[in-house]
């Protein structure tokens, strides 16, 4: 049990990293935008955000056979984060699409563009839930 308890953990970590530098490059996209440092930080957040597309669209296919998106088996009291590891290949699966139309959008109020970082800020949000109720869980469990 412990072993598996380690892989999740090192997983969640390594996603979390990939997700924290898609997020900075795509940050930088923004403030250095017209340098030549934006070229490099719109291709490594590109290239990360391919990598989470990927392991997320393998993962997808090879778990749902038959339900839209299938969670992880979890104990009934964590409910929860069933719910929210749906949003989250949701949000993963829209996210790249949504990046390929801003590269497209040439309206002036930018509506792709907003929903992109919408998403990919709503993502945020949904992890920072899931690591409170987790916390939350984990003090109910073990208390001080």
């Amino acid at each position: 049990m412990k072993k598996i308890y380690r892989k999740l953990l090192l997983i969640h970590v390594a996603v979390f990293f990939i997700l924290l530098i898609t997020w900075i490059c795509g940050e930088e996209i923004k403030t250095e935008a017209g340098s030549p440092f934006s070229a490099l930080y719109y291709v490594l957040h590109i290239f990360l955000g391919s990598i989470i597309f990927i392991l997320t669209l393998v993962e997808w296919i090879t778990r749902n056979q038959t339900k839209l998106v299938h969670t992880p088996a979890m104990p009934q009291h964590l409910w929860i984060n069933q719910i929210l590891h749906r949003g989250y290949y949701l949000i993963l699966m829209a996210l790249p699409l949504t990046g390929i139309i801003v590269f497209f959008d040439f309206m002036e109020s930018r509506p792709f563009y907003l929903l992109h970082g919408s998403l990919f800020n709503l993502l945020l949000i949904l992890i920072m839930v899931n690591l409170a109720s987790m916390m939350i869980e984990k003090l109910k469990v073990k208390p001080l």
